[in-house]
């Protein structure tokens, strides 16, 4: 239990005076109130042999919110074949080092790196999808080829974030100027992904190119598509055991 210490040298009378002109908490060992404080009606806290003055102050800092950002995707380029190859039967190019030359998208790098950035600060989560256009040279075309691409997953602040998903994308129809069926590479779930986050395509990625007889030499580009969505992906429903 605080005492409470008036402060003495007060004649009767003025002492009866100062109490009714000031809050008896005025007058105490502390700490104040929202409306009773040393800043605001004190006149000091008094210490003495009977107790301590104590009293209560804040430190305080700010943190501000920073932004979701898709920071770096990867160029995949792919080793050689010839007309006779696939002309004679399915092919597969395996992924190499090299960087891509041409094709329309500008925004990929040669070394491999996908990078993910979350300084929200809301721990919301966030999905990554990929799609693949259609592979062309010129006016020559791939009528079957799908992309097994797989993501070595590098660091990640928050040790909880899950790895990129292998994924198998077949080419597909863009419209509007984006791909019609993208599928979800990277899935951070709620009070993950938080931070830096990186990955690297892995060497065991490859293209499975489908019989075509009437293949024609070139050099052959198709676009893949990369969004950055600021929520996961929604999972999915757990089917219910038969009754």
């Amino acid at each position: 239990m605080r005492t409470f210490k008036l402060m003495t040298g007060l004649s009767g009378g003025a002492t009866l005076l100062s109490l009714a002109l000031m809050p008896l908490a005025a007058l105490a060992a502390g700490p104040g109130t929202a409306s009773n404080n040393l800043t605001t009606v004190s006149s000091g806290y008094v210490a003495d042999s009977t107790g301590n003055a104590e009293a209560l102050s804040n430190a305080q800092f700010t943190v501000m919110p920073g932004e979701l950002t898709l920071d770096a995707v990867p160029n995949i380029a792919l080793s050689s074949t010839n007309v006779k190859n696939i002309a004679s039967a399915a092919t597969t190019l395996n992924a190499t080092s090299s960087n891509t030359s041409g094709g329309s998208g500008y925004d990929g790098n040669g070394s491999g790196n996908l990078n993910v950035s979350d300084f929200r600060g809301n721990h919301a989560g966030w999905t990554l999808t990929v799609g693949m256009g259609p592979f062309s040279s010129g006016a020559a075309k791939v009528d079957s080829a799908t992309l097994n691409l797989n993501m070595t997953k590098g660091n990640a602040d928050n040790a909880n974030t899950a790895a990129p998903t292998a994924l198998s994308l077949n080419q597909s129809e863009v419209t509007n100027g984006w791909v019609t069926s993208p599928q979800t590479l990277w899935n951070a779930a709620a009070d993950s992904g938080e931070g830096s986050n990186t990955a690297t395509t892995a060497t065991s990625s490859s293209l499975q190119v489908g019989k075509q007889s009437n293949i024609s030499a070139g050099t052959y580009t198709a676009t893949l598509y990369w969004t950055l969505q600021n929520a996961p992906a929604a999972a999915a429903a757990t089917p219910k055991a038969a009754s």
